[in-house]
């Protein structure tokens, strides 16, 4: 199998979300993947009329791979988007699309999207300028979350305990640039400093584990601290995390479920999980769990369409000929069987 990851980094193994790919590269080396890391921005893309495949990287041509596995996530650029739409237009198979992508990559419409599909939110409004503070009292109440609406390992979110920190926060989003977007969105306080991150990959929930504070902080975030170990999903749990990589376009997707008195809730859904802390923490290896899917779902799909055209065009013109004659001594004639 031939598969390209695209990562938009120098593979700094200083960086966080390196190790991850370092992990991919050394799985692939182990079960005899031929694996690529390319930068999406080092592609030449360039869009014609003519047919067949064609990528070139950093001035080389480059084999058609069997799968791109996008490892971008909330920092995924107009450039990177427009490679990944010319790659799943040229056939190639993506583990998550760009439109799967881009729209998790805004914490909002990840709502939206949700929120048409009936699955269980935080109530959220959507912050402009000035912020009114007595519309988010009477809708949300205090404490309320604040987020910004691109972030990842649990940057730019603030928890405002009451409506005087709220209204010094509000201030000081008032004489912010206009283009700075934030949500503000409802507190579930049965899951303080707690959530449940579900690892779905190709439809299933392979694997979760819960995620606390250490320092008694409402964040949970394993970058900031936090710890983790392994949880035993519920089937409703499980059934929710595959409903929302469903809802969302996602083949490979780390849900962040809050536990809330009545149930559960989506906090927010993540196309390039981190699983630094996951693999450790349920014995799993992630890597090999996404190669073997990536695996099954090239076996399961279908021929292209231009190669069963030219098989029904064959097996037509060869009806249509009749039987060969053969100026051999006559032998008994086998059945022909149906192509």
């Amino acid at each position: 199998m031939r598969c390209w990851i695209f990562f938009h980094r120098d593979l700094d193994p200083g960086l966080p979300e390196v190790k991850e790919i370092l992990r991919f590269k050394a799985v692939a080396e182990d079960i005899g993947v031929k694996l690529e890391v390319l930068k999406p921005r080092d592609f030449d893309l360039i869009v014609d009329s003519k047919k067949g495949w064609s990528a070139s990287y950093d001035g080389r041509a480059m084999a058609r791979p069997d799968v791109i596995i996008a490892r971008t996530g909330a920092e995924t650029s107009y450039f990177s988007l427009a490679v990944l739409r010319h790659f799943e237009r040229k056939g190639v198979m993506l583990m998550n699309g760009p439109r799967a992508i881009e729209a998790v990559a805004d914490k909002l419409h990840t709502l939206q999207i949700l929120s048409r599909s009936g699955a269980p939110i935080p109530k959220t409004i959507l912050g402009k300028f000035p912020v009114d503070v007595d519309l988010v009292e009477r809708e949300l109440g205090f404490p309320v979350v604040v987020k910004t609406l691109k972030g990842t390992r649990g940057t730019g979110v603030v928890l405002c305990t009451d409506r005087a920190q709220f209204n010094d926060l509000a201030n000081l989003l008032d004489g912010a640039t206009a283009g700075a977007d934030f949500i503000f969105q409802q507190y579930i306080s049965a899951s303080l400093g707690r959530d449940v991150r579900v690892l779905v990959v190709n439809g299933k929930a392979v694997a979760a584990m819960e995620r606390r504070s250490s320092d008694g902080s409402f964040k949970s975030n394993i970058s900031l601290g936090g710890y983790a170990a392994p949880y035993a999903m519920s089937r409703e749990m499980a059934d929710l995390a595959v409903r929302t990589t469903r809802a969302l376009d996602l083949d490979i997707a780390g849900i962040d479920i809050l536990l809330d008195s009545d149930g559960y809730r989506i906090c927010e859904a993540n196309s390039s999980p981190g699983f630094q802390a996951l693999e450790p923490a349920c014995e799993i290896n992630v890597p090999e769990i996404i190669f073997a899917a990536v695996s099954e779902k090239l076996r399961k799909q279908p021929r292209s369409l231009g190669r069963r055209i030219s098989r029904f065009l064959r097996v037509a013109r060869r009806r249509a000929r009749g039987p060969r004659r053969s100026t051999r001594a006559a032998t008994p004639m086998k059945p022909q069987l149906a192509e």
